[in-house]
């Protein structure tokens, strides 16, 4: 009898353990390995719940015996704990200090030019303003997010980050048009005069509630021309990539979080996470295969680290480089582009290895032709690189608030942007909450002359 009250506690025990872990940690991440790492805690802390409890359970005697020695010196014992907990808290203290002071440095605030004679000279525009070389603010928008400029001065932006409100303004920042259903990632004004944007749908997906990204094109008077929706297409993606996490179906043995906020949208996880589409540009490999043709959609997603070429008319899938079919993998990468000489360049996060880096991948073969690495350039999410106008790359390092103008030859850093918005925060509890949200989601470069014309006029 007393055997089997100890075994019930123990697996009592286990189970309450097993199921408050998995309530806490298990959590989905549909990118490459996120399922395995996170959610294998709960199965792992289970298990040695119940290996703990069966010990305590054999030798609670012992144990007990043990532990009645310590009553005699309680004062000593709590005073040991506090001892402990004072150095552990003073260890915690001045490792986040020196973190903070690391990520936030007032003295890196604004634009640091290295070598005048080598920079693409221009104009910056980064979360709603316009910053010139030397980094003085010259223009501002109240719209701050996803901001491009279109070739009359036209400003196309989202009101903040995922707002519900996006649309035209004029240079003079009036509303020409405004547009009520949110977006991200992108607002894409292509050669034909059309706006590509990204949204998505809430589908029900493996007993979940997951969304699916749509690309939308309208004109450029608002008026939507047609949708790509990669719920519709799913199965077409699917074809050439191994499942992700959300393939798999739910089950007891690894619980899911589902107290996780839902987006705007209204999901509790994200499928493909759509981050990026470029088009085609003429090339010197176009003609060889249908996947180089001018005006092609090239995009990215963020989950499986994907990258594909789309058919501009049908979106069929023509062309794909995944994760590990580059050398090194690619991680959650950003910002895709097609150079004239038929390669691609990208922004690769990086985003499990802990580490990014830009690369220039042959289409043909897949091989890296082309690398930067540095051992401060990381940023887990987000990112972007330009091809300037002589040849150098502007890259934006999102996290940090940094982006800095890079020569492609000898990889010379040789101008640099610190948001002071991001860097002057580490001056108050309040500044640092706010900092840490002050990120350049996208930095681009404007040419001087076309910038100079419409601040003149």
């Amino acid at each position: 009898m007393h055997n089997t009250k100890t075994m019930r506690r123990v697996i009592f025990s286990g189970a309450l353990f097993w199921y408050l872990t998995g309530s806490a940690f298990a959590y989905i991440d549909p990118g490459t390995g996120g399922y395995v790492v996170q959610s294998l805690g709960p199965v792992i802390g289970g298990f040695f719940a119940i290996i703990f409890a069966l010990f305590l359970g054999f030798f609670r005697r012992r144990l007990g015996n043990f532990f009645r020695g310590f009553r005699k010196d309680w004062r000593r014992v709590l005073l040991g704990i506090g001892v402990l907990a004072v150095v552990f808290i003073g260890f915690w203290g001045v490792k986040k200090w020196f973190q903070e002071r690391a990520t936030f440095d007032p003295s890196l605030s604004g634009a640091h030019m290295y070598d005048a004679a080598a920079v693409d000279d221009g104009y910056n525009l980064f979360e709603g303003r316009l910053v010139d070389m030397r980094g003085n603010v010259v223009k501002q928008w109240q719209s701050q997010s996803l901001g491009v400029i279109d070739f009359n001065g036209d400003y196309y932006a989202q009101k903040y980050f995922e707002a519900p409100v996006w649309g035209r303004y004029s240079w003079d920042d009036k509303v020409i048009w405004e547009k009520n259903f949110p977006i991200h990632h992108e607002i894409v004004l292509t050669p034909q005069n059309t706006i590509i944007v990204f949204t998505k749908e809430v589908q029900e997906y493996k007993s979940r509630s997951v969304e699916f990204d749509v690309i939308v094109e309208l004109d450029k008077e608002g008026q939507e021309l047609r949708r790509f929706s990669l719920w519709e297409h799913r199965k077409e993606f699917q074809k050439f990539h191994r499942p992700l996490e959300l393939d798999q179906p739910q089950t007891f043995l690894i619980p899911e979080d589902h107290r996780k906020d839902k987006s705007i949208w209204g999901g509790n996880y994200d499928y493909y996470h759509l981050n990026a589409l470029s088009l085609i540009p003429e090339n010197s490999i176009q003609g060889t295969h249908p996947a180089f043709t001018p005006g092609n959609w090239l995009i990215s997603f963020r989950h499986g680290s994907m990258v594909f070429i789309l058919d501009k008319d049908t979106q069929k899938v023509l062309w794909r480089a995944i994760y590990d079919q580059v050398a090194d993998n690619i991680e959650g990468p950003h910002s895709p582009g097609m150079l004239a000489n038929g390669n691609i360049l990208l922004f690769d996060n990086g985003r499990y290895r802990k580490w990014s880096r830009l690369l220039e991948i042959n289409p043909v073969t897949l091989k890296v032709t082309w690398e930067y690495r540095a051992p401060d350039l990381y940023t887990l999410s987000q990112g972007n690189v330009q091809l300037l106008a002589n040849g150098n790359m502007l890259v934006t390092e999102s996290e940090k608030g940094r982006s800095f103008e890079l020569t492609r030859q000898d990889k010379r850093i040789v101008w640099e942007y610190y948001y002071p918005d991001k860097q002057d925060a580490a001056d108050s509890a309040d500044n640092k909450k706010k900092g840490s949200r002050r990120e350049i989601y996208r930095m681009i470069r404007y040419p001087k002359a076309f910038i100079d014309q419409r601040l003149n006029n």
